[in-house]
């Protein structure tokens, strides 16, 4: 029997579309975790950390090939924490339209953007140490200094007044969503791109622990994914969870400076 309620028609094409939109991000999420490990393999890097190979010297092959590995990473990592967000964008603003979920795929490319952006950086934050390393040895024999610093940085940054703000407007995609709403795929697009600054703002020190701390190592990305997600769609911004990140990389930090010994037979 066909509905003539359209209340209810409209019910269901928003169940059917955010149902899509939700399989859609968990799957790419699969994909991308198995992208990751094998794109690792090409590149000739361990899948437990360790991408050293690509920052011996520049070249635009090296670097393209570990944008990509960044961006799949990104998708691994960031999606899961993604799904309330978009599902409140396909609620709000695309309205459950069968355009929905091209507004919802300019959406995360907006978003995915402000990842790649940092992802320049840090390559050549990272192609630039390499580089001082080279022309100045003694460098070489502070790495586990360099790794404490970022580990005391990420540890404070977690209490940051700025992490704070940014973590508040990734946490409540309705407020987000009333305060940036713009019509249309181009404002689809800037929306992205404005919640992706904020989740860089929040999250982009995870990021570079990940990178220049462990490598990029898998089971790393996979104990961060699960950190990410738990701050900003399970436990929406707990300032106790804060506390929490924020004593275990200061606490680890500690470790590596004053044990670097024991971290190099690990």
């Amino acid at each position: 029997m066909i509905s003539t309620n359209p209340t209810q028609d409209s019910s269901r094409l928003f169940k059917d579309t955010n149902t899509t939109i939700v399989s859609v991000l968990v799957i790419a999420t699969s994909i991308a975790w198995v992208s990751v490990y094998y794109l690792m393999l090409i590149g000739g890097m361990s899948v437990t950390g360790g991408m050293v190979e690509m920052f011996v010297s520049f070249d635009i092959y090296s670097m393209l090939l570990f944008l990509v590995i960044w961006v799949v990473g990104m998708v691994a990592m960031m999606f899961p924490a993604m799904i309330p967000v978009t599902s409140m964008y396909n609620d709000t603003l695309a309205k459950s339209t069968p355009k929905s979920m091209v507004g919802s795929f300019l959406f995360l490319t907006g978003y995915l953007g402000m990842y790649l952006v940092l992802g320049v950086v840090a390559y050549l934050g990272v192609l630039l140490l390499m580089s001082l390393n080279s022309a100045m040895p003694f460098f070489g024999g502070y790495w586990a200094s360099e790794m404490a610093i970022v580990l005391l940085v990420a540890g404070v940054w977690q209490l940051t007044p700025f992490k704070n703000a940014c973590l508040k407007r990734c946490v409540s995609p309705l407020g987000f969503f009333l305060t940036h709403a713009k019509k249309g795929f181009m404002g689809a697009l800037r929306m992205g791109a404005e919640h992706g600054y904020y989740c860089v703002g929040c999250c982009y020190l995870y990021m570079i622990v990940m990178f220049v701390v462990a490598g990029m190592s898998l089971p790393i990305m996979a104990l961060l994914t699960i950190m990410i997600t738990l701050e900003k769609a399970v436990l929406k911004g707990a300032r106790w969870f804060n506390w929490l990140v924020s004593a275990i990389f200061i606490v680890l930090g500690l470790v590596v400076w004053i044990f670097p010994n024991y971290l190099m037979v690990l």
